[in-house]
């Protein structure tokens, strides 16, 4: 297996950048992202970058020849001169055309489109319910809160300074009637403020801290048929929250110990049948200054496995995934398809004069699974040697030849992607869902791939979110050296259940509710 970057053949030519002369915000620098998904409904995955304030956003529509082709103009999508961030690809009034929602930061506009099915999109931002007064939208993502067949939309606001009485604007509840689009602030409703009652500014509390919230991911870590809340988020508050069926509860854990929770991945690592949860932070690295070394004690990324009951224990170091630099969006996935999923993340912070300078070129990580249930670390190795500022990343197969390839969303640095070039005689599998109407993502189905008595894979169908970006909605199973599986068991978000036996590899099987 290697990669190779092949950017530019493919037509991915995007730079982010600010403005000459402008300010260096916080916010600014950590910002950006790609979203991938099949907005187009043609059978391949397509992508939408963020520029910056340099100049548009694109939305690259793929040919299904390997290249890309920028229509954001004409698909009314070219956000130009904003500091936007975390777009998400989702299908909010269940059409079967995937909307787009993007945020952003330094108190820009966030943006909600809505798909006309023809390759365009209406802004209906002005109708649709959803006012922030937090700075910074930093990443964005969709579930099915209530169970109700409609998704809902969660977002995270790194900077929000918190006064009594205020929303934490996080959860908002998909109020749709028909073709009118409405979203309701339910984040005191489902228990926020209780939760963050600790970081409110109030008279005996001046020195609160404000919301950190990096990535908000959605998964069911308890297997009870509902949700939880997978909070990632800066100066070690990343909070765990789980759905008790009304609202959200805050579970306390000395097991959650990151330090810089950035970015999140969440997947079955362990192929145990529960979902484990990875988050990127800062490692401690050699600094050659006088002063004291700012990173020391940073302990770095954090894997939490799961026992099945939705606790976690830290298995970072044993694991061999804890060295990771200054990480940002993550993903899980079989990039050799040997049924063991691996990791990749991509990094970097600093500008020059400024501390933490020595992370301006952290190369991204990659984490190959090993038998033992170690990793061992081989990016540069595999042929990606990225030492730009990567931010946002999107994990899934953009030429559909079955493998994992790789697109990356740099701040103040080019738009890259990364084709897997695997060959050998692992197999695949893909499966694509339709769910019913207005859940036609079918997010929240669980899906089970029997390959053989000693090895099943699991996967949750969710809208990922890795930071500021989003893997596409379709499920890519490795099937070592199997060319079959028994069974496909999919329990829908209704608990209903299909199944499949006997399914042959190396092909995508759609299967509708």
């Amino acid at each position: 297996m290697s990669f190779t970057d092949i950017s530019s053949a493919a037509g991915i030519t995007l730079f982010h950048s600010n403005r000459l002369g402008t300010n260096a915000t916080m916010p600014s620098m950590f910002s950006g992202g790609v979203a991938a998904e099949d907005y187009d409904n043609d059978g391949d995955i397509d992508l939408y970058f963020v520029s910056g304030e340099s100049s548009q956003n694109h939305l690259y529509q793929n040919q299904g020849d390997g290249t890309f082709v920028d229509v954001a103009q004409q698909a009314g999508v070219a956000i130009n001169g904003k500091r936007t961030s975390g777009p998400t690809f989702a299908d909010i009034n269940g059409d079967g055309y995937l909307d787009l929602a993007l945020g952003a930061v330094d108190n820009e506009k966030f943006h909600l489109f809505l798909n006309n099915q023809d390759g365009t999109f209406t802004d209906i931002t002005a109708t649709s319910g959803i006012q922030f007064t937090a700075p910074n939208t930093v990443s964005i993502t969709f579930s099915d809160l209530e169970n109700d067949g409609d998704l809902d939309m969660f977002a995270s606001h790194w900077g929000h300074d918190l006064a009594e009485g205020d929303s934490l604007e996080m959860i908002w509840r998909n109020d749709s009637q028909g073709d009118l689009v409405f979203f309701t602030d339910i984040s005191t409703e489902m228990g926020l403020s209780t939760i963050y009652q600790n970081q409110f500014d109030t008279a005996d509390n001046p020195d609160a801290e404000a919301d950190s919230s990096f990535v908000p991911s959605l998964s069911d870590i308890d297997s009870d048929g509902d949700m939880d809340l997978l909070l990632v988020s800066d100066y070690g508050l990343t909070k765990l929250l789980r759905n008790n069926g009304h609202n959200f509860e805050l579970v306390e854990s000395d097991s959650i110990i990151d330090q810089f929770g950035m970015g999140s991945a969440v997947a079955d690592i362990d192929n145990d049948g529960d979902m484990d949860w990875f988050v990127t932070s800062i490692a401690e690295k050699e600094y050659s200054g006088e002063d004291k070394n700012p990173t020391e004690g940073y302990r770095g990324n954090t894997l939490y496995k799961n026992d099945g009951l939705g606790n976690f224990s830290n298995v970072s170091i044993s694991a061999g995934v804890s060295d990771g630099g200054w990480g940002w969006g993550a993903c899980i996935a079989d990039f050799n398809n040997d049924s063991l999923p691996d990791i990749f993340h991509v990094n970097g912070w600093g500008q020059n004069g400024q501390l933490f300078v020595m992370f301006q070129d952290d190369k991204s990580r990659l984490f190959i699974a090993q038998q033992d249930g170690t990793f061992i670390e081989q990016a540069v190795k595999l042929g990606i040697n990225d030492e730009h500022q990567g931010r946002g990343l999107s994990c899934n197969d953009f030429d559909n030849d079955g493998d994992i390839d790789i697109a990356v969303s740099n701040n103040q640095g080019p738009a890259k992607l990364y084709q897997n070039n695997l060959t050998g005689q692992n197999q695949f599998l893909k499966i694509k869902l339709s769910g019913n109407s207005p859940n036609t993502q079918a997010i929240g189905a669980l899906v089970e791939v029997i390959v053989n008595e000693s090895l099943t894979l699991t996967k949750e169908v969710r809208i990922d979110n890795n930071f500021v970006s989003q893997n596409a909605n379709e499920l890519h199973f490795g099937l070592a050296n199997n060319n079959t599986v028994e069974k496909i068991i999919i329990t829908w978000p209704d608990q209903t259940i299909t199944e499949q036996s006997n399914v042959s590899s190396g092909q995508i099987v759609k299967i509708s509710q």
